[in-house]
């Protein structure tokens, strides 16, 4: 059945842009080249997704470089002055805010229905599937009236009844950086360099238990070695056990999503636009969501099985000074953390 759905969803999306004529007066047939996608997604969705659009456009052929994040960043900055890749797709905005500047900004036409939080103010990157940060509880270890619900809260937390939340390094793990930079943005400012918010994260510290482990954040919180954890939602939602639950801070979370940016003097630029409309379009964003559960970015794209965007309370996450200061956010953590 589902392998059905699948085929139905993408022969819906070849039909629609085979008799639709696109803003330069080009139907989807007169599309044609070599596109480069360089992308550290995972298989199955980055596979299904060059599939739809080669399906889409009949006369576009894909070549994908699959990496890691951080090797494709380099890559594209060492390929610079003769840029191979035309798009990136994928990777933490964090990672693409810092390497901006080998990036070109395009204005895509689903703008109006991605929140601004979600990409960059010039349009660098943008976003096209969030990752909200949650937090995770066993019931069985803890009453859900003595959960937290916001991040103030984790400073309250009764380690003597509960024991200590479960989180990740952030010196050595992204998600848990972006936890860390949560807190910071969300209770200082910059013109102090967030002191405020190391305040904050000054008293959440002895709370803390750090694991070498980004999984371990939420499986030691299934296994009952940890009552609270700080994870990732992709994560936490795996779960299904009754016991097993998922808050999203009310005072404000942070979605830094994976991103879509164009390389700057790439070698095919009509086509690297037109792949960001595509991952950015309803049909991707609806097939993605549906076949391989990420998230949808598009305000009119109702997830499956996951709490609407507009349900959760974002923060203003500051993805340029994440990426500019990171070694002494991690330093200033470290130093924190051994005091």
């Amino acid at each position: 059945m589902k392998k059905l759905l699948a085929l139905a969803l993408v022969l819906v999306m070849m039909l629609s842009l085979s008799v639709t004529c696109f803003a330069d007066g080009k139907a989807a047939a007169d599309y044609t080249g070599t596109l480069t996608i360089y992308s550290p997604h995972d298989s199955d969705p980055l596979n299904d997704g060059v599939a739809a659009f080669e399906a889409a456009y009949p006369n576009v052929k894909v070549e994908v470089v699959a990496d890691g994040t951080s090797n494709l960043v380099a890559k594209i900055a060492a390929e610079s002055a003769a840029p191979v890749a035309d798009v990136l797709w994928g990777g933490g905005a964090d990672t693409l805010a810092a390497y901006k500047t080998y990036f070109q900004p395009y204005t895509p036409s689903a703008l109006d229905l991605i929140d601004p939080s979600l990409y960059d103010a010039e349009h660098y990157w943008i976003g096209e599937s969030p990752l909200p940060m949650v937090f995770i509880a066993n019931t069985n270890l803890v009453p859900e009236d003595k959960i937290p619900t916001t991040w103030k809260d984790l400073a309250d937390w009764d380690v003597d009844a509960y024991g200590k939340i479960a989180i990740a390094d952030p010196t050595s793990s992204g998600s848990a950086f972006t936890q860390l930079c949560t807190i910071l943005f969300l209770y200082g400012e910059e013109k102090d360099d967030y002191a405020a918010g190391w305040e904050m994260v000054s008293k959440i510290m002895p709370k803390l238990e750090v694991k070498n482990s980004s999984s371990l954040a939420h499986k030691d919180v299934f296994g009952g070695e940890n009552a609270l954890g700080i994870t990732l939602e992709k994560a936490a939602i795996k779960y299904s056990e009754d016991f097993m639950k998922v808050i999203y801070p009310t005072d404000g979370t942070s979605a830094v999503p994976d991103g879509v940016a164009i390389v700057k003097n790439c070698p095919n630029q009509e086509l690297a636009e037109l792949f960001e409309e595509f991952v950015l379009g309803h049909d991707c964003q609806a097939r993605q969501n549906a076949e391989w559960g990420r998230r949808p970015i598009r305000s009119d794209v109702e997830p499956v099985g996951l709490k609407p965007l507009s349900d959760i309370t974002l923060m203003n996450y500051n993805f340029d000074y994440a990426a500019g200061n990171a070694s002494d956010i991690k330093e200033a953590w470290q130093d924190m953390l051994v005091g």
